[in-house]
């Protein structure tokens, strides 16, 4: 169907959207809509849907970044996309991992804690400020690589601060930031995020965020796979950064003490603030078809509640007054025993596995740990901080994959059906999925 686009109408596209590209599964371009701190509402979920139904053949998938990932999409049908898109107020990621070179970078979807305000603070009002700041802006879309940012309210480490460029954790007062993480083999290697040891108040969150984009975008590096925020941390250090944050934005701040995160786990089910309850709807390897995209949206209403993607691949139902009925109606189009903490990335769309991660995690029995399978080195499932972590490659034309324990390698080299065995071993013979 031919669209006709003005020209400022364009420009104004080429900051706040993107098709990515695939390679595997027939695939050619894919869709990553992001939904800013996973919520979202039921109209703008059968929004997602009917896109899946119209250029995606159907499918959908939740990120680990809270996002809704489209495949199968054709290039010449973009425009009209993206104007479906601009009427449901959502916006993409600038995808560039098409681009060999650095300067491609854009500020990612930032994540949070799916029941932030539900249970304790509610930093909401501060992903949005990210969202509606960077997204779309050129000027923080040339930035030397992507940058992830995670805000935290919760005990449990839901979004993994370990893993965000900068992450902002609420300890009560203000926001303690720790900087420096990334997970995959880019350099410097895998790295976990440092706190910087401060306290950063509400008022001066927002302008700290961007301080830190800001420094990092005078970031010089001669290749892509050395141009990750990491990396420039990696040289120039927490009291370095620090300082420079505080001559840039003409403050001192309040020393914060010290802490170590807790190991990150998903939220399952219990009582919000107001007395209300919250559940988690376990989504195998956030896979979902516009059919069940559509049934999640007619349950939240059907029930009053709040609908919440999670950094987990699943989906929170808030503000529910009847659990028990909430729960045999989601059973009718979901196992609910399936387990919440097994993730994977989309190696069957990227193109970099024979046996992709989502089939592999199909082997993996139910339990209650975490458990992450990557396809490749870029640790899109973040197995080097899971409790069992698997790490694709392909030798010689066979796939392999390296076991993780904790993020210590357990063995390399192995065969699906060597992996799981492994696996087995390691969860024991009770490793069935623990009810909540």
């Amino acid at each position: 169907m031919a669209i006709e686009v003005e020209l400022h109408k364009l420009r104004e596209w080429m900051w706040k959207y993107s098709l990515g590209r695939d390679g595997g599964n027939n695939s050619d371009h894919f869709l990553r809509i992001k939904i800013p701190g996973g919520i979202i509402s039921p109209d703008r979920l059968r929004g997602v849907a009917e896109l899946s139904d119209k250029y995606g053949r159907g499918y959908a998938e939740i990120t680990t970044r809270q996002d809704i990932q489209l495949h199968w999409i054709e290039a010449e049908d973009a425009l009209e996309i993206f104007a479906e898109m601009e009427k449901l107020g959502f916006t993409t990621d600038l995808c560039s991992q098409a681009f060999a070179e650095t300067c491609h970078g854009d500020v990612r979807n930032a994540v949070c804690c799916p029941l932030s305000g539900k249970k304790g603070y509610d930093a909401y009002w501060l992903v949005r400020e990210i969202t509606d700041f960077f997204s779309g802006n050129p000027d923080y879309v040339s930035l030397p690589h992507k940058f992830k940012i995670g805000i935290s309210t919760c005990e449990s480490n839901c979004i993994r601060e370990e893993a965000q460029d900068l992450a902002m954790q609420w300890n009560g007062e203000g926001f303690v930031p720790l900087v420096g993480g990334g997970l995959g083999a880019s350099k410097p290697g895998v790295r976990k995020a440092k706190s910087l040891r401060i306290v950063v108040y509400e008022e001066d969150a927002f302008d700290f965020i961007r301080t830190v984009i800001d420094i990092y975008k005078d970031f010089r590096a001669e290749r892509k796979a050395e141009a990750r925020f990491k990396n420039f941390f990696e040289t120039a250090g927490c009291e370095w950064l620090r300082r420079e944050i505080e001559l840039r934005m003409g403050v001192k701040f309040d020393l914060a003490d010290d802490f170590n995160c807790n190991p990150p786990s998903e939220h399952t089910e219990g009582l919000q603030d107001d007395g209300s309850n919250y559940y988690t709807l376990p989504v195998f390897a956030g896979i979902l078809d516009s059919e069940r995209l559509s049934f999640i949206a007619e349950v939240a209403e059907e029930f009053d509640g709040g609908i919440r993607l999670t950094p987990w691949q699943n989906v929170v139902f808030t503000d529910i007054d009847d659990l028990k009925a909430l729960k045999e109606r989601l059973s009718e189009q979901f196992d609910l025993s399936a387990p919440r903490m097994h993730i994977a990335c989309a190696s069957n769309f990227c193109g970099k596995t024979l046996v992709h991660a989502k089939d592999v995690l199909r082997h993996i029995p139910a339990s209650d740990r975490f458990v992450g399978v990557s396809g490749c080195s870029n640790a899109c499932a973040c197995h080097p901080l899971a409790e069992i972590g698997l790490c694709g490659k392909v030798k010689a034309g066979k796939q392999l994959y390296d076991v993780f324990i904790h993020g210590w390698k357990e063995a390399e080299n192995l065969s699906v059906e060597e992996a799981v065995e492994l696996i087995k071993k390691h969860l024991g013979d009770g490793y069935g999925a623990k009810a909540d």
